[in-house]
């Protein structure tokens, strides 16, 4: 629908700030998941934030309706950065959400409400659950448009028996996006020179394949791959999840997925899905 919706400030965010300052008119949602520093860094070199014509939405998790507003600030102090949250040019709505609001997207603007909507054809409606297998929590998206549903599931670690209300909130989704930072030898400390990675909030491919399978999804792309990971790791990474759920990928820097439109439906659009992680 035109809209321009980015999930988490890493560092991918610099390159596609660069693209989106080409444009006209811009209004921007940028969802954080949680706001650990991997997931904010690259918002003081977001071009968009410093551009009088941007209007940016910014949404994410918080104890209190002013957290995700404190978080930037402190990462743009002046001890940190030279130029302050404050000084950025940009008009900026910043929010801290519950789990329980929803997120809508339609010809009146972005808005949050707390109870489910009856959003029209061309409403983009987002949906929150939090999940706690990160250390400190962690929010998950659910974006549907038209029918068609993206989940953003970062930063989570499977338990034993799964993680039944991911798999009940990506149920049917037409893309899961979902973290698989580790191999399943580098999760188990079984790889040389690692330490195991149990209990660190993050996934093996195994662990994102079979929420995939769960959940019924159409497609799994495989993200938040660790840093220290060469291609060939990660290639391998995308070879244990295909061998659960054969639609899966490894997400890579500008990566786009076409989502097809509904058969009742004519024309079609475009979801771009842009690394923000290193």
């Amino acid at each position: 629908g035109g809209r321009t919706i980015i999930l988490d400030a890493g560092t991918g965010i610099i390159p596609l700030g660069r693209e989106l300052a080409k444009r006209h008119d811009l209004e921007l949602l940028i969802l954080f998941s949680h706001l650990h520093h991997d997931h904010t860094q690259g918002f003081p070199f977001f071009v968009p934030a410093y551009m009088p014509k941007a209007s940016l939405h910014i949404y994410g998790p918080g104890g209190t309706a002013e957290t995700v507003k404190h978080v930037l600030e402190h990462n743009q102090s002046s001890d940190t950065f030279p130029i302050s949250l404050r000084d950025m040019a940009s008009n900026k709505e910043i929010q801290s959400l519950r789990e329980s609001q929803i997120i809508v997207w339609d010809e009146d603007g972005v808005r949050v409400v707390d109870s489910a909507p009856s959003p029209g054809d061309d409403a983009v409606v987002i949906r929150i659950h939090k999940s706690h297998a990160h250390p400190g929590g962690v929010y998950h998206y659910r974006i549907t448009y038209q029918g068609k549903s993206i989940v953003y599931a970062t930063d989570t670690e499977g338990y034993v028996g799964m993680d039944r209300k991911l798999i009940q909130f990506a149920r049917d989704a037409d893309v899961l996006i979902h973290d698989a930072q580790y191999s399943e030898d580098h999760y188990y400390g079984c790889l040389a020179g690692f330490p195991s990675t149990q209990g660190y909030g993050h996934s093996t491919a195994t662990m994102a394949g079979q929420v995939a399978a769960s959940a019924e999804a159409g497609k799994l792309v495989l993200f938040h791959h660790d840093p220290s990971y060469a291609d060939d790791w990660v290639a391998a990474q995308e070879r244990a999840a295909k061998n659960i759920f054969p639609d899966s990928c490894a997400a890579f820097e500008g990566m786009e997925i076409d989502l097809a439109p509904s058969p009742a439906r004519r024309g079609g659009y475009k979801e771009v899905q842009y690394v923000t992680h290193d």
